[in-house]
């Protein structure tokens, strides 16, 4: 008998309907278990009408708990399984996994695209061609497409680790079960469609110089460093090197969050020009000691570093706009990361080695993790720092640093 013994369990899929009650029209759930070889009836309420103005709206939230009533059973028949309840044991059992930029974008693009779209299907009908031809329709650039499509394929992924699907049709699969084949699941190119901003050395000289201090030791920093702004805003003073002129970028700050930066050669040059201007801020903010956050917020106490977006949306991109004749858009975007690709493109321009470009914007990983912070960074890196910094550093600074009778010590 090649009957298949999973189908010997049912998916329990129960009941969705209208009810008055003392606070109006709402939605119940209604399901039945067999325990101890009696069947029980039970109900839930999911909520009002006007919270779930519609069936399918809440449908969507009874498949939670149909999530919740299935997980269990492992060796269930899998072929009324709705690609709307994969998604939701998804989000209950995968998602807390990852951080918490990465929930907050998955969410996003689930809400927005994936799950008004395949919502109702059975997850294990769906083909790689149906998701193909769909993908080809929606009107996003490539690069909003291939991060719909990675998480679809995670989704699915999950359903085949638990035993809900037999395949992963975003993936495609080869002859031999469970193994992917050679280009046979859905394409994705994941080319650029949008312009990248890129700004000369004197757009970025003649920003600082019209910056407040704060702001201006910010985006000096990001500019000759090339730091994510995540990272820029988890620098602390004790990551400076004010002796050996070694920046040591330690975490990412994300939504909240404090988390390990990408690169795991995390040592960057700064040039002595750079270590005063970082004095003079130093002298300038109140939160001056090691454990201190460089650029922490004083609406918050110093307990927290600065918004960085806004503050780049509020004060720094207004001043690039001044200056020179960009336009921040869709299609042109200017934020921090235009002043990582900046640096970037001068050091390549320059006539740096690649090796010293990739090392400075930490693309790659290095095969030894060197443990001295002087040792970590080259000297033809630190040479090719100090010649952005002569091109972008304004005058201002070189004026309040001859005012000083006297460096501090850091």
């Amino acid at each position: 008998m090649s009957h298949d013994r999973r189908k010997a369990i049912r998916y329990n899929t129960g009941m969705l309907c209208k009810e008055k009650r003392a606070i109006g029209m709402v939605w119940v759930f209604r399901w039945s278990e067999e325990l101890n070889g009696q069947r029980r009836q039970h109900k839930e309420v999911i909520g009002t009408t006007k919270k779930f103005p519609t069936e399918a709206t809440a449908n969507r939230e009874a498949d939670r708990l149909r999530c919740r009533l299935n997980e269990q059973k492992q060796s269930l028949s899998v072929r009324s399984l709705t690609f709307g309840e994969l998604i939701n044991h998804y989000l209950n059992h995968e998602l807390p996994r990852l951080s918490k930029s990465a929930r907050k974008g998955n969410q996003s693009y689930i809400k927005n695209w994936i799950e008004p779209a395949w919502h109702g299907h059975v997850a294990d009908n769906m083909k790689t061609m149906q998701i193909q031809d769909w993908l080809d329709k929606v009107e996003r650039p490539d690069g909003t497409k291939l991060k719909i499509k990675n998480i679809l394929s995670a989704i699915f992924s999950h359903g085949v680790r638990w035993e809900f699907v037999e395949r992963n049709p975003v993936c495609g699969q080869g002859g031999t079960p469970g193994h992917r084949g050679a280009s046979t699941g859905v394409r994705q190119s994941n080319r650029i469609s949008i312009t990248r901003v890129i700004l000369p050395p004197d757009v970025v000289r003649q920003t600082l110089e019209q910056l407040p201090l704060r702001e201006a030791t910010m985006a000096l920093i990001d500019a000759v460093t090339a730091l994510r702004a995540s990272e820029l805003v988890a620098l602390k003073w004790r990551n400076v090197g004010w002796v050996t002129g070694i920046l040591r970028s330690e975490f990412a700050f994300v939504e909240g969050e404090l988390k390990d930066t990408k690169s795991r050669s995390n040592a960057l040059p700064l040039a002595r020009p750079v270590l005063n201007v970082l004095r003079l801020w130093r002298e300038h903010t109140p939160y001056r000691g090691d454990e201190d956050w460089i650029f922490a917020s004083p609406h918050y106490h110093g307990k927290t570093p600065y918004t960085y977006q806004i503050l780049f949306r509020r004060h720094i991109r207004p001043v690039i706009e001044r200056v020179s004749t960009l336009k921040s858009s869709k299609q042109a975007p200017i934020g921090w990361h235009t002043l990582r690709r900046s640096l970037a493109t001068l050091l390549i321009s320059n006539g740096e080695n690649v090796k010293v470009a990739q090392s400075q914007l930490r693309h790659t990983t290095p095969k030894i993790t060197l443990e001295l912070y002087a040792q970590a960074v080259s000297a033809d890196q630190q040479k090719a720092h100090r010649k952005v910094v002569q091109m972008v550093l304004p005058a201002k600074f070189s004026e309040k640093l001859k005012a000083r009778s006297a460096a501090p010590t850091g």
